[in-house]
């Protein structure tokens, strides 16, 4: 496995690729089979390995790579090179969640595991490229006028029967 330029030390490594599908029970009380998509969360690869004790600096040059941080205090994305993770279409990762360690003493190895999140999956490029599609919000242009009412004129003349409707349109006012 390659994270960039850093091969990945150690032995019997075993990768293990996982798609998760969020989705909602719509059938509440009932055994209706209905469920809501809530999307596809990002693929993780779950790897596990083996580091012998007589090659520690592996292991701190490891940690090291897991722990690197671009000049913006974010995680560092890696391009990865590996059998599973291409077959997933998992170009980019980060490390996410536990770096464990264990000492396996009898063996005078250190088993090693750890969790390597998609970054910039493609269903978040789909999600993207929909969001960015979408139509924006339309104006139109040109100057606003402002609707004029036809009221009389102070002073002038109503009919009688204006009279009567101004009184009407007053008391519904």
């Amino acid at each position: 496995m390659r994270l960039n330029d850093f091969t990945v030390p150690g032995t019997e490594l075993t990768v293990t690729g996982n798609l998760r599908i969020e989705t909602e029970d719509l059938g509440g009380q009932t055994s209706g089979t209905d469920r809501a998509n809530k999307g596809i969360k990002p693929k993780t690869l779950t790897v596990s390995l083996l580091i012998l004790k007589k090659h520690a600096r592996d292991l701190t040059d490891l940690v090291k790579v897991a722990e690197a941080e671009d000049g913006a205090g974010k995680l560092r994305v890696y391009d990865i090179v590996e059998d599973t993770a291409r077959a997933m279409n998992v170009r980019q990762v980060q490390f996410t969640g536990a770096f464990v360690c264990k000492d396996l003493s009898p063996s005078q190895a250190w088993r090693v595991s750890f969790t390597l999140a998609e970054y910039l999956s493609v269903a978040e490029k789909t999600e993207q490229r929909r969001d960015l599609s979408q139509a924006e919000a339309q104006q139109a242009t040109g100057e606003t006028i402002a609707a004029q009412e036809e009221t009389p004129a102070e002073g002038e003349a109503l009919t009688g029967f204006e009279s009567f409707l101004s009184k009407v349109d007053k008391a519904l006012a």
